[in-house]
């Protein structure tokens, strides 16, 4: 099988290990590796880590990216990531912002740095799958939570570092409901008065209650 043949058995999937690219080549995985490899090189495939592979313009689609890192646990983008993508804010963050179920973890994958946050599954929620973006993405009030989850659980605040963030029609009672399933006391009320601020900060914008 010549390797425009194997690629063309799997360009129909936005991820692949090398035993499902196998199966679906109808061919040993020792031979798989070898086509992944020249595929890799050609910029057709790209390794995520041992075994694992993104095909075609999947690596330029950040949820996907982000759930390749995370396998094989579950995970969705969020954070600055989640709101440029809702029209939130402005810039284009530099590291793709995941969160999973898994192990927190910093990578690089093909000059792109990937960010993951480890999460309790009582909080992994509030996220649906966007296909452009090729993966779960959370909502504009989940990025939002999450950031200051995870800004709280460092004992560090974000109140002060979104000045150009939109918050007008936010549904704080999503954020509300999700503050009642933070277990641990001190850490609800770090983010409550965080919230707090943001929303003191950004008062002049009317928020849907």
């Amino acid at each position: 099988m010549t390797t425009l043949s194997f690629y063309q058995k799997i360009a129909a999937q936005r991820h692949v290990t090398t035993r499902s690219a196998a199966q679906l080549a109808g061919m040993s995985m020792t031979t798989a590796s070898m086509a992944l490899q020249r595929l890799s090189a050609e910029g057709l495939v790209t390794r995520i880590k041992a075994g694992s592979w993104l095909v075609g313009s999947a690596v330029r689609e950040p949820a996907a990216l982000v759930a390749a890192v995370a396998r094989p646990y579950e995970a969705y983008l969020s954070g600055w990531s989640a709101l440029r993508h809702h029209g939130r804010i402005q810039q284009f963050p530099e590291t793709h912002f995941g969160v999973t179920l898994g192990r927190p973890a910093e990578v690089k994958v093909a000059s792109v740095r990937v960010w993951l946050h480890h999460i309790t599954p009582t909080l992994f929620t509030g996220y649906d799958f966007v296909p452009e973006l090729g993966g779960h993405v959370a909502s504009p009030e989940k990025a939002l939570f999450d950031l200051v989850y995870f800004a709280a659980m460092n004992r560090r605040r974000h109140s002060g570092r979104l000045p150009e963030t939109e918050l007008n029609g936010l549904h704080w009672r999503d954020i509300q409901g999700w503050l009642r399933r933070v277990p641990a006391v001190h850490l609800r009320t770090l983010m409550e008065r965080n919230f707090k601020a943001l929303r003191e900060q950004h008062a002049s914008n009317p928020a849907d209650e």
